[in-house]
């Protein structure tokens, strides 16, 4: 009893008067900073919110374009597949027309071509059938440099290939060539790959040209004025072999152009008139070639 009485005089008065106001400030700044807080995180909510809400605009918008963009692809994708297509069908008509044009030359042996009609085999898919006809007119195509087709130089046929009356006789006479008129002095071109076979001057051909090619064709270019080449040299379809001239047997300048195969005379016209049409089609095959040039690789 007395211990107690010495403690609570002992005790500061200001502690006893003051911790409840202490404690009542602690609890009210601590309210205050939550308060604060509280304000702050409802601020930073609604900003989210309102990203949340752009973000969610924005992705539905970009669903919106990725619709778009996807109708977009598979119009483009129909496009480019009726687009080959239609390459497709016309490749196999130039398909058909160069195995005509072979076989009509006498050459489906050397290119394999096949006589028959008959249709049928397993299905193709547009893009392979596509790269099998690309490839396979482009072989046929490059295979045609060794043969002679074309004109050997640039004029107008004034006597064509079998019997006709002799401009000198006045007789009925077999002539084996084609005669083509052009300017005196013009370019005579090889129609075809080959090597100088002989060069060299006659009455009948005047100064001439023969050149061998593959699968037995020779070919006889005749009236030269002059010829640059000689004999064993190799020469490339389109390289200048001669000009023209009126040598020989001849009434006016012109070219006598003959071809023979295993040393019996073919009508050239037959070979001049593919050139044309070859023409045509390896111009149609190199545009063909830009509808699906990558996809095909890939294929």
């Amino acid at each position: 009893m007395p211990q107690k009485n010495i403690d609570d005089k002992n005790s500061p008065s200001w502690l006893k008067g003051n911790l409840c106001p202490l404690i009542i400030i602690c609890l009210l700044l601590l309210s205050a900073i939550l308060f604060y807080q509280n304000i702050r995180l409802r601020i930073e909510v609604k900003e989210l919110r309102g990203k949340v809400a752009s973000l969610e605009t924005e992705i539905v918008s970009l669903r919106l374009r990725e619709k778009e963009l996807e109708t977009q692809i598979d119009e483009l994708e129909k496009e480019k597949e009726e687009l080959l297509n239609q390459a497709v069908g016309a490749l196999r008509q130039y398909d058909r027309y160069v195995k005509k044009v072979v076989r009509q030359l006498g050459l489906s042996h050397h290119f394999k071509v096949s006589s028959n009609k008959a249709v049928g085999g397993p299905y193709l898919p547009p893009k392979k059938e596509y790269e099998i006809l690309i490839n396979q007119i482009s072989t046929y195509l490059l295979k045609f440099d060794k043969i002679p087709i074309g004109k050997p130089v640039r004029g107008y046929i004034s006597s064509y290939y079998g019997y006709r009356r002799d401009p000198f006789t006045k007789k009925r006479a077999f002539h084996s060539g084609i005669d083509i008129v052009a300017r005196y002095g013009a370019p005579v071109r090889a129609t075809a790959d080959g090597v100088v076979y002989r060069v060299g001057y006659t009455r009948a051909l005047g100064r001439y040209v023969k050149i061998r090619h593959a699968h037995g064709f020779m070919t006889v270019y005749g009236h030269l004025r002059k010829y640059v080449v000689k004999r064993g040299e190799r020469v490339q379809k389109g390289e200048i072999i001669g000009y023209v001239g009126n040598t020989g047997r001849s009434t006016g300048p012109h070219v006598h152009y003959e071809i023979r195969r295993w040393g019996r005379s073919l009508n050239p016209l037959r070979f001049v008139r593919a050139e044309k049409k070859l023409a045509k089609i390896t111009s149609k095959v190199k545009t063909s070639k830009t509808v699906y040039p990558k996809e095909t690789k890939q294929s």
